[in-house]
């Protein structure tokens, strides 16, 4: 089977990048291609926001270096923000000399709101006996503020592509447990990616 890279990358370019923890997953390979081992990965965050895009491409590519590979954030080859496009994407893999890209994008998002109903609010204590006076009292500013939690749980796609032959390697689909907390879901997220990698042997030790 063969998939044209640079094909794949223009229909993903418009999702965000993943994140969540692992809770369940699927895989497939192709097996022209699946028993290659690579050493030197481009990781590709396909993301809106550029941020979260580069925090995720960072962790990946420090999971799968503490593997024994080597591997490049895009956003750092490619100088920025760029556009994951077909020409950013192979400019990128010749000057990093690139055998594998690993790329992966956001399926579906499911989020939770839940606000409390406490309202922010302050007890006076009075200095002395007397009536109440602004400059008589004491403020005490009380915790019960309003709190919104997010729990958000994410479906997750990624796939990895043979540079040379722009041959899809091989796709992974996890889905996330609920988290509140945005870097840790990004750091579980690029965990379970080298977790994947490694599995299938696709990092080359």
């Amino acid at each position: 089977m063969t998939v044209s890279l640079p094909k794949v990358l223009l229909l993903i370019a418009v999702s965000a990048v993943a994140t969540g923890c692992t809770a369940t997953s699927t895989t497939s390979a192709n097996p022209d291609v699946a028993k290659v081992s690579y050493s030197n990965f481009l990781v590709i965050g396909v993301a809106g926001d550029y941020t979260n895009r580069t925090y995720f491409e960072r962790s990946v590519v420090s999971g799968i270096r503490a593997k024994g590979s080597s591997a490049s954030a895009f956003h750092v080859v490619a100088g920025g923000n760029k556009p994951v496009t077909r020409e950013t994407v192979k400019e990128a893999i010749v000057s990093g000399d690139f055998d594998a890209v690993v790329v992966t994008r956001v399926l579906d998002i499911d989020m939770e709101v839940d606000a409390g109903n406490s309202v922010a609010g302050a007890k006076a204590t009075h200095k002395d006996g007397s009536l109440i006076n602004l400059f008589r009292y004491d403020y005490e500013e009380l915790n019960e503020s309003l709190a919104v939690e997010f729990n958000t749980k994410v479906t997750f796609a990624t796939e990895l592509y043979d540079a040379a032959s722009e041959q899809l390697v091989w796709t992974g689909e996890s889905t996330g447990s609920r988290q509140e907390n945005i870097g840790m879901m990004i750091d579980e997220t690029a965990a379970t990616v080298v977790k994947q990698l490694d599995r299938n042997r696709f990092i080359k030790k």
